[in-house]
């Protein structure tokens, strides 16, 4: 689980740099941006938990 959190982590803050650079800065639509930022945030909270889970078990 750990690892998957971590993957989780990096593939949601990978997103968040796709959309800021290519709808914010390239294409400035700003609604697929926000829509893309909220996802890339709810990836990365899902990999912050499951990370913090399997820290918790022995």
């Amino acid at each position: 689980m750990y690892v998957a959190g971590k993957a989780l982590e990096v593939i949601g803050m990978l997103t968040l740099g796709m959309a800021l650079l290519i709808y914010g800065f390239a294409e400035q639509d700003m609604t697929a941006e926000l829509g893309w930022l909220l996802a890339g945030s709810a990836i990365f909270l899902l990999g912050y938990a499951l990370e913090r889970r399997s820290e918790k078990r022995p």
